[in-house]
């Protein structure tokens, strides 16, 4: 587990700061549209249910 540790670090010192920057944009807008399907599920099962009582 040592040298696994050791070769993620190594690999972390690689990725420059504009590389970070990106990174964390895409995370950003990946969380956003994860964020965006589960809201979105969950409204489509709320009308359904909706529907379903006859509202």
């Amino acid at each position: 587990a040592g040298s696994a540790g050791y070769w993620f670090l190594q690999w972390l010192d690689q990725v420059s700061p504009s590389q970070w920057a990106a990174i964390g944009v895409l995370g950003s807008l990946v969380l956003g549209f994860l964020t965006y399907l589960t809201n979105l599920y969950f409204k489509i099962r709320e009308d359904k249910r909706k529907a379903a009582r006859g509202e």
